[in-house]
């Protein structure tokens, strides 16, 4: 973690990760992992068919 991440987070003005959402069973979760990898998935079922959500809807 850089420094100006640390103040970030310590002042509480740190950047949120995007939001997502499964298209299989619903799950909303937020991750910082690249969308585009092929490991990234639904950390509930697994499924790679994920979205991402609007802001603000989780």
């Amino acid at each position: 973690m850089s420094v100006i991440d640390t103040v970030k987070q310590k002042v509480g003005i740190e950047e949120q990760p995007p939001q997502y959402v499964c298209d299989d069973c619903g799950e909303r979760f937020r991750s910082a992992a690249d969308e585009d990898s092929y490991w990234f998935q639904c950390p509930e079922c697994g499924s790679g068919d994920v979205a991402r959500a609007e802001s603000g809807s989780i």
